[in-house]
């Protein structure tokens, strides 16, 4: 196993943690009298499916680090570099919409997901350079 695969691992817990608080944190904020006033219309509607959609994102995203975690060569093929890539992307947006919007928790821990991914998803490219040119 390369050396490479312990960081992806532990970004594909990461990411299953978020996705397992994410869920909870739903079950917060959809409780909270403001949102239940707007029970039943479309942006309660949007806003409940959108939530749990990001916590099959999160969750979708730990077994895709699983995968590349016990095959870091995967990392090469242009289009898992892109998935990579756009998660990352989309974490560290979403941290700072969080940040933005006054929301710190939130925006910390989608943050150190982020600063994770591109540290195991980096690491593992690096090496897989290193051993290329070996």
């Amino acid at each position: 196993m390369a050396p490479s695969s312990r960081s992806l691992q532990a970004s594909a817990l990461s990411f299953a943690v978020l996705s397992f608080g994410h869920t909870i944190g739903g079950n917060q904020w959809t409780a909270e009298p403001t949102f239940m006033h707007i029970s039943g219309t479309k942006p309660w509607a949007c806003g409940i499916v959108g939530w749990y959609q990001g916590s099959a994102f999160f969750l979708m995203t730990s077994l895709i680090h699983y995968q590349w975690s016990r095959n870091p060569r995967t990392l090469q093929d242009s289009t898992n570099k892109a998935i990579a890539i756009i998660t990352n992307a989309l974490l560290w947006a979403s941290s700072a919409w969080y940040f933005r919007t006054g929301i710190k928790e939130n925006g910390w821990v989608v943050g150190l997901g982020a600063a994770l991914q591109a540290w195991a998803v980096g690491r593992a490219c690096l090496w897989q350079q290193e051993k290329a040119k070996d």
